[in-house]
């Protein structure tokens, strides 16, 4: 059974992981980001959600037309910066959190369901999600705003695809806190920027961060466990 695998923002942390743990399962997998490397990636910044979905668009065009049994689609690509008050923070840095976390997201979701709703397979699209989109944390607005609106839309999304003849299963998973570059830009975020630091630096030194390999494991049997649509998926709650 030939297998796809799609995933966004696979140049770090649990991208990367991602991108490995499918290539070594078999699957053709392509990840779009600025700065992967090797045959699966194509170039795209998802703070530019016209070039972005340009170039997905295409991508997606021809795969479209070949025989798959499963398709996958890992929306993995975030952005948490400019961890400021929001008061603090410029149109600018508004604007371009929103784009990747917000508006190039909704419609990477939006694309590949147009090119692949009538193919005859397994589908599903994935949402990394977050504890933040639970829970608000001081100077993560954005991010926080972002991660929730994702989740609430593949929700929405879910809905509507229970009545379409070849149904795509739209879910979110929480993957807990990884020692990822990400974590380590939070470690270097002053108390003044960010009042929680001092939590985020501890779990480092207690060895409490997942690493991306543990999680893209959890990721990939989740999928292969046949989820629920709708459904937001907690590594914490199951394991």
């Amino acid at each position: 059974m030939n297998r796809l695998a799609l995933i966004t923002g696979g140049s770090y942390g649990l991208g990367a992981a991602l991108v490995a743990h499918y290539l070594a399962e078999g699957w053709t997998v392509h990840e779009f980001s600025r700065s992967g490397q090797g045959y699966a990636h194509v170039y795209a910044d998802f703070a530019d959600p016209d070039a972005t979905l340009a170039t997905l668009d295409t991508c997606f065009a021809e795969l479209a037309g070949q025989p798959w049994g499963e398709i996958v689609l890992i929306n993995n690509a975030a952005m948490l910066t400019p961890l400021l008050p929001l008061a603090q923070q410029t149109d600018a840095q508004i604007a371009a959190n929103l784009n990747v976390n917000v508006m190039t997201a909704a419609r990477v979701i939006a694309a590949f369901l147009r090119h692949f709703q009538q193919v005859a397979a397994v589908k599903t699209v994935v949402q990394i999600s977050s504890g933040a989109a639970l829970r608000g944390y001081g100077s993560w607005s954005l991010y926080c705003a972002g991660k929730a609106a994702i989740d609430h839309l593949l929700r929405a999304v879910a809905v509507e695809q229970v009545s379409t003849e070849h149904p795509v299963t739209c879910i979110s998973i929480d993957p807990d806190v990884m020692d990822t570059q990400m974590q380590a830009d939070i470690r270097d975020t002053s108390e003044a920027d960010f009042a929680d630091v001092a939590r985020f630096i501890a779990r480092k030194e207690d060895g409490k961060l997942r690493t991306p390999v543990s999680v893209a494991a959890y990721v990939a049997g989740v999928i292969a466990g046949g989820p629920e649509g709708g459904a937001r998926y907690d590594i914490e709650v199951i394991s």
